[in-house]
């Protein structure tokens, strides 16, 4: 029973946290948000992440390990879009995104092992 009162608290926690801030904006701020939550790159980046981090502590405290492994791929594949696409804008040079993408691979194979083996 606590398991899921936990799980709960981290998927509501920060929808309450987000409204707030929303809510504090100002009308400017608020349509700026709006339209940089519209870009497909900023749900996949952001957005994606979130979820994933979200969607794997919720397997870790249920103990159902499908929905733990589903958030730790969206993981993964937030790390490279977002590396990719900061190294394609100009925000990285490619020795910063190759390395990030090498850690994320050797990060993805570094749970492919502890789940295998664990």
């Amino acid at each position: 029973m606590i398991q899921v009162l936990f799980v709960i608290l981290i998927w509501v926690i920060p929808i309450i946290l987000v409204t707030n801030a929303y809510f504090k904006m100002d009308k400017e701020e608020r349509q700026e948000f709006k339209n940089e939550f519209k870009q497909p790159l900023a749900l996949f980046g952001v957005g994606l992440i979130i979820i994933g981090l979200l969607l794997a502590f919720s397997g870790i405290i249920l103990t159902i390990e499908w929905i733990q492994h589903i958030g730790a791929i969206m993981v993964f594949i937030s790390w490279l879009t977002t590396s990719i696409v900061n190294w394609k804008k100009g925000k990285t040079d490619f020795i910063k995104s190759a390395v990030l993408i090498l850690l994320g691979v050797l990060g993805i194979a570094a749970y492919g092992l502890m789940i295998t083996y664990i």
